[in-house]
């Protein structure tokens, strides 16, 4: 997208309104622009043909397509066209020039942006974010480094092509245009730097925006009313949302088909067996229904190349499911305890007689419960996580001693209140079920339990006489 030539002044007037280009840039007088493809595959050619429909559509310009060579000497000007290099970029206006588009996505809408960004070089624009009215938060030295991260680029052409602003006067009655076409779409540059994002304006610039089809049809098209434009461009949006949900939809089922003996995607909105998925994106778990803990499996991915490239190379993947039963087993030995605790697997109870009927938990090592409930995981990751960042697991053995010291202190003070007490006493006038030894007194009555409910443990007893009124008044 690199701008080779620089761009003049010319005021087309119409209607009370102008359409700016800077000083250089030749405007085409042609009613045929011809384009000669230099290589490509016919995929790549007629997407070419496709998308750059839309520019003819108002500028009412024709373009013609070839694979042979125009005419060395015609008063016509006409462009090339390469699929080669690393780089997508043009030349500016009405000459003999190039557009190069080396470094198309896999993404159809992408390739459909792309295309259209280029043609709009060759039809004489410059880059909307360089304006020397853009907003201020572009001028940012970090968009820089962003730049030369994500876009694996040299810095020169980061900074030729984010950074120069064109200083010359220029009389531009247009507002400033995040959606352009000729906008780049800065958060996908800014990557995964959400300071540097929330301070850059968004762009949703897939297609041209009304402002590119207004001003560009004042230069080219001056026959097209306001009315007709409008009408045509909720055509346009309409198509554009048709051709946008097609592309997402060809690219999701095209990431599902693929598979291997361990891995297979699951779509958004899908769950693992331990709770994992993606709002947005498709996911990558094991062909037994559990997430891998791998990082690389963490992510929400729409792109087919990704997916594709973490099935065929990445070790668990490649593995057989007996392999993959064997490994999760490794797995969760390794996230079954941390530091003074240890995980508690589905159906579990700990000392005070909780569980979790679905998904894990975790307990001290002696298994008394941490805190005043006990919280249920879906995954035996997610688990080892809340271990690693929880106080008590993070004891010393010596702090861990007198941790249960003053928990037992805290039990035996819990174990009394005002009228009423917990005890482990058998009574004769009831039968307690074995192991259920606890039973709550009146203390000024401390020959019979106040009812005949027993209980498994000093904790549930607790509640039981944290409801009864009488204990507390």
């Amino acid at each position: 997208m690199k701008v080779l030539i620089c761009l003049c002044i010319l005021i087309v007037s119409y209607k009370s309104h102008a359409f700016v280009i800077y000083e250089g840039t030749r405007v085409w007088d042609q009613e045929i622009i011809t384009f000669h493809f230099l290589d490509g595959t016919e995929q790549q050619k007629s997407e070419v043909k496709r998308f750059s429909k839309l520019w003819q559509r108002y500028t009412g310009i024709t373009f013609k397509f070839t694979n042979k060579k125009p005419p060395n000497f015609s008063l016509n000007k006409y462009y090339e066209i390469t699929f080669k290099g690393n780089s997508n970029e043009s030349t500016q206006g009405a000459i003999n020039g190039t557009i190069y588009l080396g470094n198309l996505s896999e993404d159809i809408i992408f390739r459909k942006t792309t295309i259209l960004h280029e043609f709009g070089h060759m039809l004489g624009l410059a880059h909307e974010h360089q304006r020397a009215d853009r907003p201020i938060s572009l001028n940012n030295k970090d968009l820089i480094n962003a730049c030369l991260e994500t876009q694996k680029q040299p810095l020169a052409w980061c900074q030729e092509n984010l950074n120069n602003l064109n200083h010359r006067e220029v009389f531009i009655q247009s507002e400033y245009d995040t959606n352009s076409i000729m906008h780049y779409k800065l958060h996908n540059v800014a990557g995964k730097n959400n300071e540097l994002m929330e301070q850059l304006p968004e762009s949703n610039n897939n297609s041209l925006s009304y402002t590119d089809k207004y001003y560009i049809s004042l230069l080219y098209n001056q026959n097209i009313s306001d009315r007709t434009l409008k009408k045509m461009h909720k055509q346009d949006l309409w198509n554009q949302e048709k051709f946008e949900m097609s592309a997402k939809r060809d690219t999701e089922n095209a990431i599902l088909s693929l598979a291997t003996s361990s891995c297979k995607p699951i779509k958004n909105g899908q769950q693992s067996k331990d709770g994992k998925y993606c709002n947005e994106g498709i996911m990558i778990i094991g062909v037994d229904d559990y997430s891998f803990p791998d990082d690389d499996f963490s992510g929400c991915h729409n792109r087919y190349s990704y997916v594709e490239d973490i099935m065929n190379s990445h070790k668990l993947c490649q593995l057989t499911r007996h392999q993959l039963k064997k490994q999760r087993k490794s797995w969760s030995q390794q996230f079954s305890s941390f530091g003074q605790c240890k995980r508690l697997d589905t159906n579990q109870k700990n000392k005070q007689d909780y569980f979790c009927n679905e998904g894990f938990s975790f307990v001290t090592k002696n298994n008394n419960m941490i805190g005043n409930k006990t919280i249920c995981y879906n995954s035996q990751e997610s688990v080892f996580e809340a271990m690693k960042e929880n106080e008590v697991c993070n004891l010393s053995d010596l702090d861990f001693r007198i941790y249960q010291k003053i928990q037992k202190q805290k039990l035996a003070k819990k174990l009394k209140t005002k009228n009423c007490q917990v005890v482990k006493k058998v009574y004769k006038r009831i039968n307690c079920p074995k192991d259920f030894d606890y039973t709550i007194i009146e203390i000024d009555k401390a020959d019979a339990p106040i009812s005949d409910k027993c209980f498994s443990n000093q904790y549930q007893a607790i509640e039981e006489m944290n409801k009864i009124d009488n204990c507390q008044s």
